[in-house]
This record gives structure tokens, sequence and C-alpha cells, in this order.
């Protein structure tokens, strides 16, 4: 039958090739079935377990390996092949990508090449515990003699556990972009950045010495309650109220020292005065290295107070009344609130409300989680608070 010839001439004449794709999936599947194994062993709490069914077709090199997935929940379980998967989050998807990164890793170990690898913001998307599943993993590959990495990332929980583990700290490096170009700088203060740096130039650094007052404030909320007369200082430091302007910067020093047990000096000047003239000095730089932490605190406290300054000010000249102050526990959302409702719309409203959404909880940090506002650019802080400084009365 001519059908069967020309079967058998086709295979004749793939047979080499057949043979070459049969081998080469046999040494690819215990690789994935490696693969899969560290994956579901290291990364935790996913909604869904890994395996390859058909591994036995795959080591004989008949079918390229295949994943399963396997959800469950309580007695329930669902298997679905990797074209069915349509419902995984983007953290979730970023694993899959993690576990191809594995397997490529995986079928480089005993080639015994020079390689390098670039990872770009692997962590992104991850929780906690599966950022350190990756960082371990990392360490890992770091252990090989022939393998060398480039690890890019703009988180900075995640750049900060790096350099507490594997990655010697002087090569933990920022990039940074100036009038001159991009420059790469050392990163200072990763461990604890209060006490590696704060604290040190506290009586050096004005700016420092305003950009404390968070961390101060949330010290004594922590110890003393949030009705403790220092605590009420430092809360009338972060908004415009009544007293404010009659804040010194030495009665905030008289404050960190009894908190901290430290003995600086500070001066009659009032702290709203000082914040304000750092906050311009900042604006006028032509360059910002470094993380640049008390500088973008500092930036932010600025904004919000000169925003609730023109709010309450608007609401004074718009309801004739010179005598008002907010009271509210909330004070910047109850004041945006307010003149929302009195002036419904101007171009003004529109900048306050990028301080609202920018800046205003960024203040709120203590010495343990002040990531939010690293993400922040200080080009972009400078801005705002140029934008709102620039801000005219109707």
């Amino acid at each position: 039958m001519p059908e069967a010839v020309s079967y058998i001439k086709l295979c004749n004449e793939t047979k080499e090739e057949i043979q070459a794709i049969e081998n080469e999936a046999k040494e690819s599947a215990p690789r994935w079935a490696h693969a899969v194994s560290l994956f579901n062993d290291r990364f935790v709490d996913m909604p869904f377990t890994l395996s390859i069914p058909n591994q036995a077709q795959a080591v004989l090199g008949k079918e390229k390996a295949r994943l399963l997935f396997t959800f469950k929940d309580g007695n329930d379980i669902v298997e679905w092949n990797r074209s069915e998967i349509k419902t995984l989050s983007q953290g979730e998807k970023r694993a899959l990508y993690l576990l191809n990164f594995i397997f490529d890793v995986e079928s480089r170990l005993n080639t015994g090449n020079d390689i390098l690898f670039i990872i770009d913001d692997v962590a992104d998307s991850f929780d906690y515990k599966n950022k350190h599943a990756i960082i371990q993993y990392l360490e890992d590959i770091d252990s090989t003699p022939h393998f060398y990495q480039i690890i890019l990332t703009h988180n900075f929980d995640f750049f900060r556990a790096l350099a507490n583990n594997f990655t010697n700290r002087r090569r933990c490096l920022m990039a940074n972009r100036n009038a001159l170009g991009i420059s790469l700088t050392r990163a200072d203060g990763i461990k604890n950045y209060f006490t590696g740096i704060m604290k040190q130039k506290f009586q050096k650094s004005r700016s420092v010495l305003c950009a404390t007052i968070p961390f101060t404030r949330n010290i004594i909320e922590y110890t003393k309650g949030e009705s403790d007369p220092d605590y009420l200082t430092l809360t009338n430091l972060l908004h415009w109220k009544e007293n404010t302007d009659q804040i010194t910067v030495d009665d905030y020093v008289s404050i960190f020292n009894s908190t901290f047990g430290t003995s600086y000096s500070g001066e009659k000047k009032p702290l709203k005065e000082l914040l304000y003239e750092e906050a311009d000095n900042i604006s006028n730089q032509a360059s910002h290295d470094g993380l640049n932490l008390e500088d973008k605190v500092l930036l932010s406290m600025a904004t919000r107070m000169k925003s609730e300054e023109f709010i309450i000010r608007e609401i004074r000249r718009i309801t004739n009344n010179n005598d008002y102050w907010c009271n509210s526990n909330n004070q910047f959302g109850f004041l945006i609130k307010k003149y929302t409702e009195l002036v419904n719309e101007s171009q003004a409203l529109r900048s306050l409300e990028k301080v609202s959404i920018t800046v205003s909880s960024n203040i709120h940090l203590n010495s343990f989680m002040y990531e939010p506002i690293l993400d922040l650019t200080i080009d972009h802080l400078i801005y705002l608070y140029n934008e709102i400084k620039n801000l005219k009365h109707d």
C-alpha cells in the first residue's frame, strides 16, 4: 500500500531526529522532577502543589514533562494542567516563572561553565515566607563556584534581606539618578536606620533632627500611650494645630533626651520654621544620593504641614471664622473632606488630594517598617512640596 510505504520511508528519514528528541526529553525529565521537588519543598502556603503525571513517559523520552497543579481545600481536590490555569494571582504566576528559572539553573549545574544570572525583581508579589525561600535558593546558587549573580530589585525589604544574609554588604549598591547621570552608591543604615544613622546624626544634621519626630512619637506611644503630654506635643509637630507655632526646637530636643537618655542641646527657633527651612534646602540640592530616608520623611512632614495650613486658612476665609482650628484625631482627612464640601472643585484640591495619596500615611512610620516611603523618589516629593508651597488663596 502506498500509505505504508510512505510511512516506513518517513520513519527511516526521521529516525535519528526522533532519537535525538527522545534523548533530550530523557535528560530534561529528571531536572524537571528535581525542580518541581525543590519548588514544593521551598515555597509554602501556595494554593497548589506541582507534580509530573507523565514522569515515566518523560524519563523514557516518549513525551515532554507535563506539569499538573493540584488544588486542595479541605476534602475538595481539583487537578488542572498548565493550559487550564486561568485564575492564578500575580504572585502565583510569578512562582511559575521562578519554577522555570529553577529548572534552567539545575540544567546548568554540571556544565562547569562560568554562568552569570541577571535576576530582576524576582521577589515582587511574593509574601514574606516565600521571599525568604527565594533568598535561600539564591544563596544556593551563590554556593556554586561557577555561578555568578547580579540581583536587581525595587523592593527595599528584599534588598535589606539580601544584605543581611549571604550578600557582602559592600556589594549592596543603590542606583541614583542625578544631573550628572546614574550613580551606584553603597547603602548605609540597612540594618536599623534609626539607630545606625539618625541617632548618630541627630546633633549634626538639622534635617535628621526634624525627621526623628515621628520615630520618637512612636516610641512614646508604645511606652507611655497617646494621652502622654510629650506624645501630644509631637502630634502638634506633625499637624498644624493651635500651639504648633510656639513649639521650639529646644522643646523637641528635651523630649528626645528624656526618651532616649541623651543630653543634646537645642535652640529657641520654632520647629515648624526649621522644618520649612530644611525642606527648602533639600529642594534646592543638585543631587540626592543614598537612601535619603531623613530627607523623604522631612519633605513629607513639611508638605502635609503646609497643606493643613493652607486648608485651615482657606476654611477661615470662606466661613469668615478666623478662630477656626481642627480638633479631629484624623486631622488631614477631616480637613480635606471639609474643604471639598466648601469648594467642591478647585486646582488646589487636586494638589491636596495628591498629598493624601502620596505622603500622609508615610509619616506614621517606625524603625522597623519604613519601606513605603523609600519606594517614593525624592524628586517626586520635592515636586509635590513645591506644588503645595506655591498654592494660592482665592
